[in-house]
């Protein structure tokens, strides 16, 4: 008959390993955030701002909405992998988010360690009121309006302004102030074909005019933004 001095051994022995595995886990979770706090905070903060709640300024300037990673409900939307891909592609494969994507950056664990930490930001603020993500692929995907929206927000709207009054941030210090846009008599002119001749090639620049030229590219965007843009006429 074995002691029980030899099973309270045993037991503890066993207790400890248990004890040694969740101390390991703990320290690797741990590990984890404090990695994937250090990478948001070098390049996710300007966009998404110190809490995630979509307030950095660079998210403020595009005008276009950053999701509220905070935001509990909204975050329960999206598994790991779905955050993976957007953290990895960005508008690459998801054009409506208007990030970066740091697959050439990041490598796959440090990605995950920034999900890791993104998690933990999550906070219960009650049912989701603002659109889902699957929601703002939908309307992104089967809305011109919302697509030229949301390209001119992110590829005009520096110069011309959101409202497309002339008065964007990038173009403050111009010698030649960015075209109203919201201009009614302006507006009226503008078809896909004279934004496709002045943005893509150098049709039309004379004046001190400070407009890129565009990469063939952007052609298939042009018809949604010159919908959007007919919207700004005041």
């Amino acid at each position: 008959m074995r002691s029980p001095f030899r099973y309270t051994r045993l037991l503890a022995a066993f207790s400890l390993a248990i004890y040694g595995c969740f101390t390991q886990i703990a320290a690797a979770e741990d590990s984890s955030l404090i990695a994937g706090k250090s990478i948001f905070d070098r390049l996710c903060i300007y966009c998404h701002g110190s809490k995630g709640e979509g307030d950095g300024p660079a998210g403020l300037l595009s005008g276009v909405d950053t999701g509220d990673l905070s935001n509990q409900a909204y975050m329960s939307k999206l598994s790991d992998q779905e955050l993976y891909d957007r953290i990895a592609w960005g508008q690459e494969k998801f054009p409506y988010l208007q990030m970066p994507g740091w697959r050439s950056s990041l490598k796959e664990q440090e990605i995950r360690a920034v999900i890791n930490y993104v998690r933990s930001l999550a906070v219960d603020k009650g049912p989701l009121t603002t659109p889902s993500p699957k929601e703002r692929e939908k309307k992104f995907r089967d809305d011109p309006l919302e697509r030229g929206r949301v390209h001119y927000l992110h590829y005009c709207s520096g110069c011309h302004g959101k409202s497309g009054d002339g008065d964007g941030e990038g173009g403050k210090n111009l010698a030649t102030k960015p075209a109203a846009l919201s201009d009614p008599a302006l507006a009226a002119t503008i078809t896909p074909a004279s934004i496709d001749a002045y943005l893509t090639t150098n049709s039309g620049r004379g004046g001190g005019r400070n407009m890129p030229v565009f990469e063939d590219g952007f052609r298939d965007k042009i018809k949604d933004i010159t919908l959007y843009i007919k919207t700004l006429a005041k």
